[in-house]
């Protein structure tokens, strides 16, 4: 929606006189060591970037669209950290740019890498420690992540993968930012988690993974649960805040990338909400799709397995503008920096999880970014070998 762009097009197109393009505003941006936030919202053919300026951290229980006028959200997973705002540079405006000059033909040999036995190791360790909770009924799920690595990520092709997320992920909120306080990261997130337009607001639970060439009818058991534990679990957020009259739509497969999730969409009036959103969304994150059920016990047991910090991974993240606001969850993203990116990768674990299925879904996951860095990557081989 262009409301979410800060300017309206002729906007746009009267300041900076034509569109810029993403490739060459975004090199000089790293360049120049200039902080910056770069965006394409879900469905839409135009991204958007702005120099950052004013940082803000504040607690998400204190967020109102008013306090935030255009301003980026970001969120860490964990609530007990703060949150960032961050705004254009004084006198600046959002600009609109073309994503559409870098196009790279998809690499369809494209097979995943293998990963060191030690990497496996530590997953089955850590889903033993998941599994055996799950099995003393604990928990009724959780979601185990991990770390991916991936070397010789320098920043000059950072740009061409920006773009070529934008084109392989037309569905996808496709994000790059970069700035000291919360440190360089991209994604194509193809979830929701809050949205506000006019006077609804807007959730999703999504949840349960399959490759996309498998038939999307006759989801199991272990699938249903997952999915349904994450709507039980927004229907009781909703109770809690006193809405009971709400739409509810799914559950539904959709298609990301890949994969094939299952969504329950959810709509919602806003006017209870007018001071209070932020705490609403303390409350609603991190939803079981990213975090698991009961909330508060699965997030001890993703502390005591995992053994990393999740940073801004599931969180969320999104553009406030004019009293409205799209929030997106933090996944299928990597953090960048020192010529690496670290993925980051996770999947529901219930009573019925196979090790050996989860696992797999976590590389299946990995494909969303290791298949645009590796033809952007080869892209430029092909380049060099031409130039000489």
């Amino acid at each position: 929606m262009a409301i979410f762009a800060f300017l309206s097009k002729k906007q746009a197109l009267r300041e900076t006189d034509n569109i810029k393009s993403a490739k060459k505003m975004l090199a000089d941006f790293l360049t120049s060591k200039q902080s910056f936030v770069a965006y394409r919202l879900p469905g839409e053919s135009t991204a958007y970037s702005f120099p950052v300026g004013k940082t803000e951290p504040f607690n998400v229980s204190e967020f109102t669209p008013s306090g935030f006028e255009k301003a980026f959200i970001i969120a860490p997973f964990r609530m007990s950290e703060n949150a960032f705002a961050l705004w254009p540079v004084s006198g600046k405006s959002l600009v609109e740019i073309d994503t559409s000059d870098e196009i790279i033909s998809g690499n369809q040999s494209f097979r995943l890498p293998q990963e060191r036995d030690e990497v496996r190791q530590s997953y089955t360790k850590s889903f033993s420690v998941i599994k055996d909770a799950l099995d003393h009924q604990v928990a009724d799920k959780v979601v185990l992540a991990r770390r991916l690595e991936v070397t010789d990520v320098p920043d000059h092709i950072l740009p061409r993968v920006f773009c070529q997320l934008c084109r392989a992920y037309p569905n996808a909120f496709v994000y790059f930012f970069d700035h000291p306080k919360v440190g360089r990261w991209m994604g194509a997130s193809p979830e929701s988690f809050l949205e506000k337009e006019n006077h609804t607001l807007k959730t999703v639970a999504l949840a349960a993974t399959r490759k996309s060439d498998q038939h999307s009818e006759d989801w199991n058991m272990k699938e249903l649960e997952e999915q349904g534990l994450v709507s039980t679990f927004v229907d009781e957020v909703l109770k809690e805040y006193g809405i009971s009259k709400y739409q509810k739509n799914g559950p539904e497969p959709v298609r990301a990338g890949s994969m094939i999730h299952l969504k329950t969409s959810y709509e919602f009036g806003a006017v209870n909400f007018a001071n209070s959103v932020g705490r609403f969304m303390q409350s609603l994150h991190p939803t079981p799709a990213v975090g698991g059920y009961p909330k508060d016990i699965a997030i001890q047991l993703i502390e005591e397995a995992e053994k990393f910090d999740r940073g801004f991974y599931s969180g969320f993240l999104g553009p406030v503008n004019q009293g409205e606001f799209r929030f997106f969850v933090n996944i299928r993203s990597m953090e960048l920096g020192d010529d690496k990116a670290v993925l980051y990768l996770g999947g529901g674990i219930t009573r019925d999880s196979k090790e050996s299925n989860e696992w797999e879904e976590t590389r299946l996951k990995a494909r969303t970014l290791l298949s645009v860095l590796h033809s952007v990557k080869q892209n430029y081989c092909n380049e060099s070998i031409h130039l000489r």
